[in-house]
C-alpha cells in the first residue's frame, strides 16, 4: 500500500463518518468518488461502518450510493444490498427515496433494490413475531415499502397494515393481537394500561401516542420507563422529569435503574450529555449528574484506543469554540484510550492539564478560567510537551489552523521526527476562525496531517465516531477496514428461524 492511496483512504473515511443530520445528499460527492476510485475499500467501509459506526445516516447513505453509481462493480453490489437489508423499515424507505433522488442515468440499481425489498418483506411475513415487532414500530414505513415497490401484501399484512383483507373488505385487528391491545389502551384504566404495556412490550413512542392524557399517570409512566430503549430514555429525560421522575420516589428509582442498564449501550454517547444539559437548570442536578455518568459508561463500552495522546488546544483570540471542543475531545479520548491523555492549551504560551480519567464536568470545572485571547503558537505547546517529557503516541490539534507566532508547529514537529526517527500521527480538528496555514505548511514539508472539519460547529453525534478513528499507527484503521468481511443476502435471509434472523438483523 503506498502512502498516496492510504492518505486518500483516510480522507474518504474522514468525510464519510460525519453526521449530516438527515441530509443524506451531503455524503454523495465524496461517497460516489470513493465508490468509483476504490470500490473494494468502499465496500469494506460499508461493512466496517455497520459494525463500528454510530451514525445511522451513513448506514443508509453509503450502500445506497454504491447501488446508484454506474461504475461500481456488479460483484460488490450484493454487499451493498445486504447492508440495506439490515436497515429498519423507516430507514429502508429513506434509502429507496434517496436512491431515486440520486440515481445516475442508465444505472439506478432499482430492480435489484426492489427484489431485495421483496425478500425483506417476505422474511418478516414468514415470522409472525418478527412481523408484529416491525409493524408495531414501523407500520407506516411498511405500508410505504409495499407501495414504493408495488408489492402485494399477504392477507395478514393487509389486515394489520391496511385494515382490510386481500378482498379489500375492512377487517378489525386480529383478536388478542398486540395491535388490538394498542388500540384499546386509551380506554383502559391506568393500572390495566400499565400492565398491558409491560406484558406486551409495547414501545415507548407507540404507547405514549395511544395513551393520550393517560400517559401522565404514575403507573403508566413507570411502565413507559421500563419499556424505553436506552436512546428513548436519554432523549426523553426532560419530558420524564416533567412527568414526575424528580419528585416521585418510585419513578425516580425506576429511572435510575434504567439509566444503569443503559450504561451498556454503545449508542448516542454525547447525545446523553446533551440530554443532561437540556434538563432545567437547577431543577435537579442529581439527574443531570446521572446522565453524565451514563455517558461515561457508554463511551467505556465502545472499546479502547491504543497509546497515549497529546491534545493541543487553541485558546488564542476568538477561539472560544476550540476551547469547548477540546474539552469534549479530551474527555472522550480519556474514556477510550488505554494510556494517558495530556491537554495543553496555548496562545503564545502553554497551559497544561492532565485529562486522564476525567469527565467532561471535571474538565470544565478545572479549566473554567481558560479564556480566548492573544496570538497563536501551536508549536509552543509541542515544545512544552517535549521539554516536560510527556509520553504520547498521537497528537490532536484543536484550532482554526492560523498560526502566526513562533515557534511554529510544522517546524517543531519536523525537528521531533528527525530527533526521534518516529512519525507520530497528527489529527487536526479544524474550528471556525481565521485562515488555515497549518495544513499548508505541513504539506510543504511532506508531513502528514489528517483533518476533521468542525467549522460548522461541534457535532455531538459524530464526534465519538471521529475520535474512534484515531490510531497511533496511521494505517492500522485502514487495515482493520480492509479485513472486515463483506455481507451476503444469504447471510441476511437464508435462515428461517426468527432468532438467527434477528441476530443478523440486530437493529432492523
Amino acid at each position: 500500500m503506498n502512502e498516496t492511496s492510504a492518505l486518500s483512504k483516510n480522507s474518504i473515511l474522514t468525510e464519510l463518518t460525519k453526521s449530516p443530520h438527515g441530509k443524506l445528499v451531503e455524503y454523495l460527492n465524496v461517497g460516489r468518488k470513493a465508490a468509483i476510485q476504490d470500490p473494494e475499500f468502499y465496500s469494506r467501509l460499508i461493512a466496517w461502518n455497520n459494525l463500528k459506526g454510530q451514525i445511522r445516516d451513513s448506514k443508509v447513505a453509503l450502500p445506497t450510493i454504491a447501488m446508484t453509481t454506474g461504475a461500481f462493480p456488479a460483484e460488490l453490489t450484493e454487499n451493498a444490498l445486504a447492508h440495506l437489508a439490515l436497515l429498519d423499515p423507516r430507514n429502508l424507505v429513506r434509502a429507496i427515496r434517496f436512491s431515486r433522488e440520486i440515481r445516475e442515468s442508465g444505472r439506478s440499481g432499482k430492480n435489484a433494490i426492489v427484489r431485495m425489498v421483496k425478500q425483506y418483506l417476505d422474511a418478516r411475513v414468514a415470522s409472525r413475531q418478527w412481523f408484529d415487532k416491525n409493524a408495531v414500530q414501523h407500520r407506516r414505513s411498511l405500508q410505504e415499502l409495499y407501495a414504493l415497490t408495488h408489492q402485494k401484501p399477504s392477507e395478514m399484512a393487509n389486515v394489520i397494515l391496511f385494515g382490510r383483507g386481500t378482498d379489500k373488505v375492512s377487517k378489525p385487528y386480529p383478536r388478542g393481537s398486540v395491535f388490538e391491545a394498542i388500540a384499546q389502551l386509551k380506554d383502559m384504566s391506568p393500572a390495566e394500561a400499565a400492565g398491558t404495556i409491560l406484558n406486551r412490550k409495547i414501545p415507548f413512542l407507540i404507547a405514549k401516542g395511544a395513551l393520550g392524557a393517560k400517559a401522565k399517570d404514575p403507573d403508566v409512566v413507570l411502565a413507559l420507563i421500563n419499556q424505553m430503549s436506552p436512546t428513548e430514555l436519554v432523549t426523553n429525560s426532560k419530558m420524564l422529569q416533567k412527568l414526575g421522575v424528580r419528585t416521585n420516589p418510585a419513578l425516580r428509582g425506576a429511572y435510575e435503574a434504567a439509566l444503569a442498564k443503559a450504561g451498556t449501550s454503545k449508542q448516542n454517547t454525547l447525545k446523553t450529555s446533551r440530554a443532561a444539559e437540556a434538563l432545567e437548570v437547577g431543577a435537579d442536578d442529581g439527574l443531570a449528574q446521572k446522565l453524565r455518568a451514563l455517558q461515561e459508561k457508554q463511551i467505556d463500552a465502545l472499546g479502547g484506543i491504543d497509546g497515549s495522546w497529546l491534545i493541543l488546544a487553541d485558546k488564542s483570540g476568538s477561539m472560544h469554540q476550540a476551547i469547548e471542543t477540546a474539552r469534549h475531545i479530551a474527555t472522550t479520548l480519556a474514556r477510550f484510550v488505554k494510556g494517558e491523555v495530556h491537554l495543553v492549551f496555548f496562545d503564545t504560551a502553554p497551559r497544561y492539564v492532565r485529562a486522564t480519567g476525567k469527565t467532561l464536568e471535571d474538565l470544565r470545572n478545572e479549566t473554567r478560567l481558560v479564556t480566548a485571547g492573544g496570538g497563536t503558537s501551536i508549536g509552543c505547546a509541542l515544545v512544552y510537551a517535549l521539554e516536560k517529557g510527556l509520553d504520547f503516541d498521537g497528537i490532536a490539534i484543536v484550532s482554526d489552523g492560523e498560526e502566526n507566532t513562533s515557534p511554529l508547529f510544522p517546524a517543531e514537529y519536523a525537528r521531533m521526527v528527525n530527533r526521534t526517527d518516529r512519525l507520530v500521527p497528527v489529527y487536526f480538528y479544524q474550528c471556525q476562525g481565521g485562515s488555515n496555514n497549518l495544513t499548508l505548511r505541513m504539506s510543504g514539508q511532506a508531513l502528514d496531517i489528517q483533518t476533521f472539519d468542525l467549522r460548522s460547529g461541534l457535532d455531538y453525534y459524530s464526534l465519538p465516531t471521529l475520535v474512534q478513528t484515531m490510531r497511533t499507527n496511521r494505517y492500522s484503521l485502514i487495515d482493520e477496514i480492509m479485513e472486515t468481511p463483506l455481507l451476503t443476502l444469504d447471510q441476511v435471509f437464508s435462515d428461517s428461524t426468527t432468532g438467527k434472523k434477528e441476530e443478523v438483523l440486530s437493529y432492523a
